[in-house]
């Protein structure tokens, strides 16, 4: 839109053999011929300037002959504000003109947070404030505006980016073609002639192959009408707290691929957007790799081939903005929480894979499958309300009830739930790749079983904030986990792990232990492992290097000893965690960001007999200790320089 009027272009698949043009619709929805002249027309395209005072005119489509059809290029669209409401037969929805007023962006900057200090929450726009326990006001429920009041929280756990399922303008109808046919039938039989009758469901997810408008944010979601500004104001709001936007956009295969690439430019140049998650077949992966305007916009695939890409073009990113998002880790960490074999080396490569030319995202659970919650409750998956009898979704979820099909009274198996629960979270959060944290999976969100919700627009994709004791603790033991990790960077390293000591000081950046310090146990009927970090690789700086870090593992159902390496002259091992210690009935969380030391921790187990890490002297070494990890836990202990030693060293500098 311009001062002058409104400039429109426009290109056919085919001549008109009579006329073209656009139509222009009045809030009385009236419309308004206008056909474009052939002299402004150059092979199929036409361009035209549409003089005068146009303001009454708020919707348009374009026309072809007979045939009238919505802009695909359309910034808004009228037809669609209430969420899930079937359309009348003549009811046709049309493009808006976008808002001519410019939006302050009050000096907007792009985090631009690299993917090793990243964590991601994904959630569903709708979902996430939906309920009435999301504490949101009514109007605003469900909406940009929700997601923006749940600021505060998401910056108290810790994320860095959310990661929105689709907020462009889709179909959220899912129309069933048998279902006329199926009514005919009804009415000459009587009766109901087939299962699943049904005439429409709700597209509560957004992946569609028809009916998207890629340009638009998705009028559904604004509270006030406008969904532009509702967009552009979250985003904003996002960046103010230090978090990005990461979009999910799903192009189907008649995508070509300069329509991908405008598609995420315009997200980028006109609501600040930081970066996507792409899913489709026919994704330009090296187009958008090297497009300098995407240069410090994360761009998340199934497979990026960075080092592909790179070579070919001899171009080292200076930002790395290409990031993987597969289910490997996700299906053998699985297998690995409920005690599987042979899954040791699968878990050793996935918690330190660091690719130097693309990140690697990370995820226990996402919207496709079980919630972390489910995974622990159910053997099985329980799709009936989807009316598919049961034979939706994936029949491969690698999960384990703990004992008892669905929820449960008993403690012994909540506690056994919450414990696997923390030890998945451990997995995520521990490992070199960048986290995904599924909205919900912090405080205990259950989908009943079904692991395909994609038609339901209820409790079962609903957040509920409403927490029981068990959700506080699980909450603040995430959100104490994600600032443990952020405050040790060699848990989040740039650079790849190399298992060697490249810097000379007498330790690699990464070690294996068992029973034997130094000596892995990797045998396929071995399910315990130890990993050292050596935090003498990476600076937190003030000049101070990190800490040790030592993770024991044990998902066998029998105890296990490790043996912890020495540490150097100054410092001492302090237990941080365990997910087996669930504390007293007053406390929310079992860790302990300052840590415990191991004797400390050994006198209270034995007075409590609740039991925590149970430390010993070794018998071979008066420096080295035993601990001895519980049936299905973890253990974390961080080797820290004394405080004594610190000072000393403090003012061996100063005098240096």
């Amino acid at each position: 839109m311009t001062d002058g009027g409104i400039n429109v272009s426009v290109s056919f698949d085919y001549l008109p053999r009579r006329e073209c043009g656009v139509l222009l619709y009045d809030k009385r929805k009236k419309p308004l011929k206008i056909v474009f002249p052939d002299s402004c027309r150059i092979g199929n395209m036409y361009a035209v300037l549409l003089e005068g005072d146009i303001s009454n005119y708020l919707y348009y489509l374009f026309f072809c002959d007979d045939r009238i059809f919505m802009d695909p290029y359309a910034q808004a669209v009228e037809g669609r504000n209430v969420w899930g409401r079937l359309r009348g037969e003549n009811e046709t929805i049309k493009a808006k003109f976008p808002s001519a007023e410019d939006f302050e962006w009050s000096g907007d900057a792009f985090p631009e947070t690299d993917f090793s200090d990243t964590v991601i929450y994904g959630l569903h726009v709708r979902g996430f404030t939906r309920h009435a326990s999301s504490g949101v006001e009514k109007h605003r429920r469900g909406t940009f505006e929700g997601l923006e009041d749940k600021i505060p929280y998401l910056k108290e756990l810790g994320v860095t980016a959310v990661e929105c399922m689709p907020v462009y303008e889709f179909d959220e109808i899912i129309l069933n073609p048998a279902y006329e046919a199926t009514e005919k039938k009804k009415e000459l039989y009587g009766g109901d002639v087939a299962s699943g009758n049904w005439q429409y469901r709700i597209n509560y997810w957004g992946f569609a192959d028809k009916g998207n408008y890629y340009f638009a944010p998705k009028a559904s979601y604004s509270a006030v009408g406008d969904p532009e500004f509702s967009f552009k104001r979250l985003v904003r709001s996002l960046h103010r707290a230090g978090i990005e936007m990461i979009m999910q956009i799903y192009f189907p295969q008649r995508c070509d691929p300069c329509y991908i690439q405008r598609v995420v430019h315009h997200w980028v140049n006109k609501y600040h957007v930081d970066g996507f998650h792409l899913l489709g077949m026919k994704i330009p992966r090296a187009l958008l790799a090297l497009d300098p305007l995407l240069a410090r916009t994360k761009i998340i695939l199934e497979e990026p081939d960075g080092e592909r890409i790179y070579g070919e073009s001899r171009r080292t990113p200076m930002f790395r903005n290409l990031a993987s998002y597969k289910d490997d880790f996700r299906c053998d960490a699985r297998k690995y929480l409920k005690g599987d074999e042979d899954m040791l080396r699968s878990m050793a490569e996935h918690m330190r894979r660091n690719g130097p030319n693309e990140a690697t995202v990370h995820h226990i659970a996402d919207y496709r499958g079980f919630t972390l919650l489910d995974l622990v409750s159910y053997d099985r998956k329980h799709n009936e309300p989807n009316g598919e009898d049961n034979r939706d979704g994936s029949d491969y979820n690698y999960s384990w009830n703990c004992g008892v099909e669905g929820s449960s009274r008993k403690k012994s198996i909540q506690r056994m739930r919450l414990s696997q629960r923390k030890n998945a979270l451990l997995f995520l959060f521990l490992s070199q790749g960048v986290p995904f944290l599924q909205a919900g999976d912090e405080m205990g969100h259950t989908a009943g079983g079904n692991n395909n919700p994609y038609c339901q627009d209820n409790e079962l994709n609903w957040i509920i904030w409403r927490t029981d004791q068990t959700g506080r603790r699980l909450l603040a033991f995430t959100r104490e986990l994600i600032a443990f990790r952020q405050s040790h960077p060699i848990l989040h390293r740039k650079e790849p792990m190399r298992i060697m000591d490249t810097i000379s000081c007498g330790y690699p950046d990464l070690s294996y232990h068992g029973q034997n310090a130094w000596y892995a146990q990797m045998e396929n009927y071995n399910r315990h492992l130890g990993l050292m970090l050596c935090g003498l690789y990476e600076s937190t700086g003030q000049g101070r290097t990190d800490d040790f870090v030592y993770i024991a593992m044990n998902m066998h159902w029998i105890d296990h000893d490790f043996a912890l390496p020495d540490l150097p002259a100054g410092y001492d091992w302090k237990l941080v965690c365990d997910t087996l210690d669930f504390g007293q009935e007053d406390c929310e969380s079992a860790f302990y960001p300052r840590g415990r030391l191991l004797e400390e921790a050994a006198k209270e187990a034995e007075k409590t007999r609740k039991g925590t890490a149970i430390a010993k002297k070794n018998e071979d070494s008066a420096n080295s200790r035993i601990v001895t990890v519980r049936p299905r836990s973890i253990i974390v202990l961080v080797g820290k320089m004394t405080q004594n030693d610190r000072r000393k060293n403090s003012r061996k500098k100063e005098k240096g």
